[in-house]
């Protein structure tokens, strides 16, 4: 990693996270308001199917400080996922390191995600998020939730050039992962013989604690905190040691 965060490096993966930005909106009408309109397509359709049934109190605020977070994880995933074999022409022809590749995609859905949580926290304001001091906790945690998604995104990416069904798995189990995380509904709901399940999901803890900090009146525990950043450092360790062990074999695979 030492390797990785020198000036020269730098520089390269600001440029090709710049370069995803650009080709992301290059043509597009409305640009980066798409990554506000499609969290605020499902907020309507969370709202039709679930207000009604959940009795949560502001249940805009509350659906909303989960989606956001959410869409953040599901547009790393999804587009680091091939970033790899979508720029075999680059890898083959350059010596740039390959993890600049899934690392550029995080980032770039970083400044995304920095971008659309003050276009909510603007919005937002009329369904009751108070301003305090607490928003400006909503950085570290973003921030560890990226090394938690960098982790994942290292893993799925480096398993998607030697078996290309992952990106089509991946895609089919996301819809289950997004109901297994309470986002439209409250944790209460689930009966004692599944919370199990719903807390063995990693991304739980990281809506919790983005809830804790937009949506709830009280500050998110110190325990949490320290889950997340145990959570995003094992994830974050163990895709960089798949990735690490596979790079190598990364040319001839594509």
């Amino acid at each position: 990693m030492n390797k990785i965060l020198n000036v020269q490096n730098i520089t390269r993966i600001y440029a090709l996270s710049k370069r995803n930005v650009i080709l992301r909106y290059k043509n597009s009408l409305v640009g980066f308001f798409w990554g506000f309109f499609k969290p605020l397509l499902y907020l309507l359709i969370l709202i039709v199917v679930f207000s009604q049934v959940s009795n949560i109190e502001n249940f805009v605020l509350y659906a909303t400080s989960g989606l956001v977070f959410w869409f953040y994880f599901a547009n790393v995933t999804n587009q680091s996922i091939a970033s790899i074999i979508s720029s075999a022409g680059i890898i083959k022809s350059l010596n740039i390191p390959v993890i600049f590749f899934p690392l550029s995609e995080t980032l770039s859905e970083l400044f995304n995600l920095m971008l659309t949580l003050v276009v909510f926290s603007i919005v937002m304001h009329w369904f009751g998020m108070v301003y305090s001091w607490k928003l400006l906790l909503v950085l570290p945690a973003a921030f560890l939730f990226s090394f938690f998604t960098l982790g994942i995104t290292l893993i799925l990416c480096s398993l998607n050039v030697f078996f290309r069904d992952i990106g089509i798995l991946w895609t089919t189990m996301q819809p289950a992962l997004f109901y297994l995380t309470p986002i439209a509904y409250p944790e209460s709901i689930i009966t004692n013989h599944y919370a199990f399940v719903v807390k063995f999901n990693p991304i739980y803890y990281f809506i919790k604690l983005a809830r804790g900090l937009i949506y709830s009146p009280d500050l998110p525990s110190l325990t949490l905190w320290m889950h997340c950043a145990l959570i995003a450092s094992v994830s974050f360790m163990f895709g960089y040691f798949i990735f690490n062990k596979l790079k190598n074999q990364f040319i001839s695979a594509i």
